[in-house]
């Protein structure tokens, strides 16, 4: 009997190998960190008693970050983030981080194989998604509007 199958192209199955792992591994973290969190809240950058508090009380962001000790000046979240990636939060925060710019990660063997392949169209796109990514990571454009 023959197969009738047709060939998956070899940029679609490293973007989804990519995306499997760098999803699961996204996962794990994400069902950990909240784990270490609540074991060690007073390593935490955000002490989720004092978070949640905030919060349930109604406070506003800028009373929220007050209460949780984090200066109003430091509004960069990458120097926020590297400065504490050692901390429970930290590590959550990596695994949000990986799982919301997996696509950026699988794009890059994709682009790889559409280069080999001369395909430059999708070249172009996929650099045209990633490079929004990484601006909408940055804080250059603002997606959520």
């Amino acid at each position: 009997m023959e197969n009738n199958l047709p060939e998956i192209d070899k940029s679609q199955l490293y973007y989804g190998k990519v995306v499997l792992v760098i999803t699961i591994v996204a996962c794990v973290i994400s069902l950990v960190a909240p784990v270490l969190i609540l074991m060690f809240p007073h390593k935490n950058l955000l002490n989720p008693a004092v978070i949640f508090n905030a919060i349930f009380n109604g406070s506003k962001p800028s009373d929220i970050w007050a209460a949780a000790g984090v200066p109003l000046e430091t509004n960069n979240f990458w120097k926020l983030f590297f400065s504490h990636f050692f901390t429970p939060d930290g590590f959550g925060t990596l695994g949000i981080i990986l799982g919301c710019s997996v696509t950026l990660w699988a794009l890059i063997p994709a682009v790889w194989q559409f280069i080999r392949k001369k395909e430059y169209y999708y070249v172009g796109v996929s650099l045209f998604v990633m490079a929004l990514i990484v601006f909408a990571m940055s804080g250059i454009i603002n997606m959520a509007g």
